[in-house]
């Protein structure tokens, strides 16, 4: 089914038409024409499937309706602006996200759309809004921010969007999607969208939609394009594993996942050690540091990026081949949300876990989930039970004070120091050199 079979503006097609979108998604198929007439939604779909069109476009059909900017010879009307629209997601980079798409979706239209959120400077954001904007993407602690220290106005907010609502649930922000709903206009309409469709989420969507039409286009918890797998392999010789894999593989961008920022330093470190040019992308990261990293990643200066669950939600990188789950999440539904990742908008994905003994239990949990039992793979070499090289025979395990699988750092008192360039003397079990070939002679040089 192609966008024109609704009824959006000739320049909402002209943008969609911009973008190359062609056919519909089935979420956009669904959504598009009972969103048109201003019912609530209660959506759940996976990632990557085009849900930001699928609100913002029926959203924008609306806004050209009520404020009558077009006569039948399509002369512009000059019009006030106002937030009309309001969309809450969890994270900075899916606002910035939504809102590029939005804005993009809205090029031919004389809407305002801005994003507001944490980690970077209010005061362009706060002259944003004060020159007049129609639809405000924003994260909840920085809309309030703008709310409680400049008296934001949102009562003229007649459609309210919560994007990513299990992931809003899983960040606390319950009570602050329902005190938005206190301050919009008494009559809008509220769209929610969701990945996973978990017992909170229901009783949220049950508690502030007014007879929703609930749709469900998630045939599996993952998108049917990717490719999972899992390699079997010791914890203390995840970092090793991967580095042979890029290299054997000649793997160029590669998105890797682990638990905790601690775990994402400890990585890049080694993948550096190992010649991989990667960066870090963790919450304790400044917003230029985060999107320098992304945009170094999306134009392949850097072959790896590792990240913690942060990213997870609201990175939109086209063509994704690999997703790699280092480190198992916490949650079995974050799961979903990392392999999402990849197999975007239609084009076929790969999702590799690295899964030790104690990662077992978890991965039992995500497969329950996503409903596949999935493939078992070990590297020669990496067999379990296999000796451990001699770097790894006096490791002493430490662990830390926190809840949670996969939470402990390891010592390793038999680490060669660093040379004069910086570089490590690890070799593969393998193969008896570094995942790149790099011998210790050449390394000492």
């Amino acid at each position: 089914m192609n966008f024109d079979a609704f009824d959006l503006h000739p320049k909402i097609l002209d943008a969609v038409s911009a973008r190359g979108y062609q056919q519909l998604t089935q979420v956009q198929s669904q959504v598009l024409p009972v969103a048109m007439e201003g019912k609530d939604i209660m959506a759940c779909a996976q990632t990557g499937t085009g849900k930001t069109a699928a609100f913002a476009l029926p959203l924008l059909n609306t806004l050209i309706k009520e404020y009558s900017l077009f006569t039948d010879s399509e002369a512009e009307l000059t019009h006030q602006s106002s937030v009309k629209v309001l969309v809450l997601t969890p994270t900075r980079e899916l606002a910035i996200q939504v809102a590029d798409n939005i804005t993009a979706y809205a090029q031919f239209l004389p809407f305002k759309t801005t994003a507001v959120y944490g980690g970077s400077n209010m005061n362009p954001q706060r002259k944003a809004l004060q020159a007049g904007v129609d639809i405000l993407v924003a994260t909840p602690g920085r809309l309030f921010d703008h709310i409680g220290q400049f008296g934001l106005d949102l009562s003229n907010v007649t459609h309210l969007v919560v994007d990513e609502a299990d992931r809003m649930l899983d960040l606390g922000f319950v009570r602050d999607i329902e005190k938005v709903k206190k301050l919009v206009a008494p009559a809008h309409q509220t769209l929610f969208f969701s990945a996973t469709y978990s017992d909170a989420v229901k009783t949220l969507a049950e508690k502030m939609l007014i007879a929703p039409e609930w749709i469900n286009v998630a045939t599996s918890a993952t998108a049917s394009l990717i490719t999972q797998e899992i390699y079997l392999v010791d914890t203390r010789r995840k970092a090793e594993l991967l580095s042979e894999l890029i290299g054997r593989n000649n793997w160029q961008q590669v998105l890797v996942f682990v638990s905790t920022r601690e775990s994402a330093e400890h990585l890049h470190a080694e993948l550096k050690l190992d010649g991989v040019k990667n960066a870090v992308f963790h919450g304790e990261k400044t917003q230029g540091a985060r999107n320098r990293a992304l945009e170094e990643f999306k134009s392949g200066k850097l072959r790896v990026m590792v990240a913690t669950d942060v990213a997870a939600r609201g990175l939109d990188i086209e063509a994704l081949p690999l997703v790699i789950n280092l480190e198992l999440p916490f949650a079995a539904e974050d799961y979903v949300h990392r392999v999402g990742r990849t197999g975007r908008a239609g084009l076929a994905g790969r999702a590799i876990s690295f899964v030790s003994p104690q990662d077992r239990e978890m991965m039992q949990e995500i497969e329950v989930l996503i409903a596949q039992t999935l493939p078992r793979i070990t590297m020669p070499g990496y067999e379990e039970g296999a000796p451990l090289p001699a770097r790894y025979r006096d490791v002493v395990v430490k662990p830390v004070k926190e809840k949670g699988h996969n939470k402990r750092k390891y010592e390793d008192k038999n680490r060669p120091a660093k040379n004069a360039v910086g570089k490590s003397n690890y070799r593969s079990a393998a193969s008896g050199k570094s995942s790149y070939g790099r011998s210790k002679d050449k390394a000492k040089k």
